[in-house]
């Protein structure tokens, strides 16, 4: 949070100085969402802000979001009540870019770009956000590190966005959990065909746990390698909300309305191999108990949402 703030009123300084070389502009989103889906449905609302400063060949973008809303179903869990959260994220990169196809970052995201044939960004970054669940789910409120690769030319963008829990100093922020949503990768293409119209494609993989219980010896048998690993036991009530989602996705954006699809299998297969490997390469022992046996099952998601955009043409 300090860092956007910061970027902000250095951009702001700068532009004073350097106005023949240096572009600012800023995107600003207000956003209105209904989500369905067997593991999460919920009501929710957004305010969005996306700066990007170009000066000469060297580019920066950063991104702040605050978001609320009412939950009926999160991680799988039934429940009732208010959330709240914020995002943030920052990237540098080389290029003449002073679109704002960084607002692809958002989560459901409304592509913000401007018809200029010489656009281009290359580069990368880092950001953070945490989310305030009801009090039944509060276990999980969760801060995840980010980090962003974002290659983009005219009015393309190829993204890349890898969350974790872990913390690797003040670089990487996640809270050091190791439980609820503890890992995700997606990587999407996205394209602004003009200035009503977009839609972006993907594919990501996303990983939840439930806690863990310190308290007991890690023997628990599940997905223990006949004995061999050790398997950290649970801490009830939300003992069997684990899931692996593949998914692959895919929305649309016009002038005031975007709509978006996750479509995938929730396969506990496929959590027990990719947190194994984390946990048996990297010394994160113990393992968690996934049920390798149980059958996959369908997973989808699809929202619908309203926005209102404000932003500069510089």
């Amino acid at each position: 949070m300090k860092g956007f703030v910061l970027m902000l009123l250095c951009l702001l300084f700068t532009s004073s100085l350097f106005t023949q070389s240096l572009h600012v502009n800023f995107g600003f989103l207000v956003k209105a969402k209904i989500q369905l889906g067997n593991q999460n449905q919920a009501l929710k609302v957004s305010a969005n802000t996306l700066i990007v400063g170009q000066y000469k060949n060297v580019s920066l973008e950063s991104g702040l979001s605050f978001f609320s809303g009412y939950l009926f179903k999160k991680h799988n869990i039934k429940t009732k009540g208010f959330h709240y959260g914020y995002d943030v994220f920052l990237l540098s990169g080389i290029g003449n870019n002073n679109n704002l196809l960084g607002s692809s970052f958002f989560e459901d995201p409304i592509l913000l770009g401007k018809s200029k044939e010489n656009q281009r960004f290359y580069g990368l970054g880092f950001g953070f956000e945490k989310e305030f669940l009801p009090q039944d789910v509060s276990d999980f409120n969760q801060r995840l590190g980010k980090f962003l690769i974002r290659l983009s030319q005219r009015n393309q963008s190829f993204n890349v966005q890898f969350k974790n829990d872990f913390r690797a100093g003040k670089i990487f922020n996640g809270q050091g959990t190791d439980f609820g949503a503890t890992g995700s990768l997606t990587i999407s293409y996205s394209n602004i065909e003009n200035l009503l119209n977009a839609y972006y494609l993907g594919v990501g993989l996303s990983l939840f746990t439930p806690l863990q219980d310190y308290s007991k010896t890690p023997n628990n048998p599940i997905n223990s390698d006949d004995g061999s690993k050790n398997v950290w036991h649970l801490q009830e009530p939300h003992t069997n909300t684990f899931y692996a989602n593949a998914f692959v996705f895919g929305g649309f954006v016009t002038s005031h309305f975007s709509s978006a699809l996750k479509v995938g299998v929730n396969s506990k297969k496929i959590g027990a191999y990719v947190q194994n490997k984390l946990h048996d390469s990297f010394g994160l022992n113990p393992r968690f108990p996934w049920d390798v046996a149980a059958k996959d099952k369908l997973f989808i998601e699809w929202s619908a949402l309203t926005f209102s955009t404000l932003q500069t043409n510089d």
